[in-house]
């Protein structure tokens, strides 16, 4: 029974509604384009204030110039040979710490004893601000490359360690138990319950400690470098040149958020089930 209405035709199935034009396909969806207008807001009243000199650009320069000074950066080829040393120092002390610091935690985190053995000093360097151990480290290691490894090593293996050691002591305990009741032996235990449970947790030590490496090698580069992106922030900010000191501050947010970015992909990756 109908009562007078038609009955619609069937759609073909994978067929887009009648209001989605085939050319609007492309368009960002409405939260990317809020998001990209108001950076362009933004940037274009930062342009227009510094023409009705409202900016004074001996402190904050502005979007074109900031532009200028990247392109002179990069066509000259100083910030590629920079960049290339900040690269190696962070991933040659970032992966050591991923290697040492995941199973570290997760030791922790199942064995009481090694727990109190370890967390003390752990906790005390986690407080402890990276200005504070530079000195300690350049004395010890020199100016070069080892001194910003060791910076990134130390900051990065502690927020994993910590992070992997909470993962494993916030696991469901009713899993544990089914575990062992149906007589789970160590090593099930920890494979099967204990990892996949904690895996969400150390994904984001990982994360944190990503950022805390970023910011120990511009650090270390800063007060005890030769050579790289901290330098040369150094050596513009010394020099005065707002431009290009916000262009490489620019580059080392850029980069750390590519970093977390990729990290945060991987962890979504590996813990797919858990949706």
């Amino acid at each position: 029974m109908t009562h007078g209405l038609k009955a619609r035709p069937p759609r073909a199935v994978g067929t887009a509604p009648p209001h989605h034009a085939v050319g609007l396909r492309w368009v960002p969806p409405v939260r990317a384009r809020f998001v990209l207008g108001s950076v362009v807001v933004v940037l274009a009243l930062w342009q227009l204030a510094e023409q009705f000199g409202v900016v004074d650009v001996q402190f904050a320069s502005t979007p074109v110039a900031i532009v200028h000074a990247g392109g002179d950066l990069l066509s000259s080829g100083e910030l590629w040979e920079n960049a290339q040393t900040t690269l190696v120092e962070f991933f040659a002390g970032f992966v050591p710490a991923v290697v040492v610091g995941v199973p570290v935690g997760m030791l922790m985190g199942w064995k009481l004893r090694i727990r109190q053995t370890l967390e003390p000093a752990l906790v005390a360097l986690y407080v402890t601000p990276s200005l504070a151990l530079l000195p300690l480290v350049v004395l010890a290691l020199g100016i070069g490359e080892a001194s910003k490894i060791a910076m990134v090593f130390v900051e990065a293996v502690i927020t994993i360690a910590v992070n992997a050691m909470a993962g494993i002591r916030e696991t469901e305990p009713r899993l544990v138990q089914a575990a062992r009741a149906f007589c789970a032996g160590g090593g099930a235990m920890f494979g099967k319950v204990l990892l996949p449970g904690a895996l969400p947790t150390i994904m984001a030590g990982l994360r944190l400690g990503a950022g805390r490496g970023v910011i120990a090698v511009i650090i270390a580069e800063l007060y005890g470098g030769t050579d790289g992106v901290g330098q040369l922030i150094s050596s513009y900010g010394q020099n005065f040149d707002v431009a290009a000191l916000m262009f490489l501050t620019l580059v080392v947010a850029v980069f750390g958020y590519a970093v977390t970015a990729l990290l945060r992909i991987l962890g979504n990756v590996a813990t797919s089930w858990e949706r």
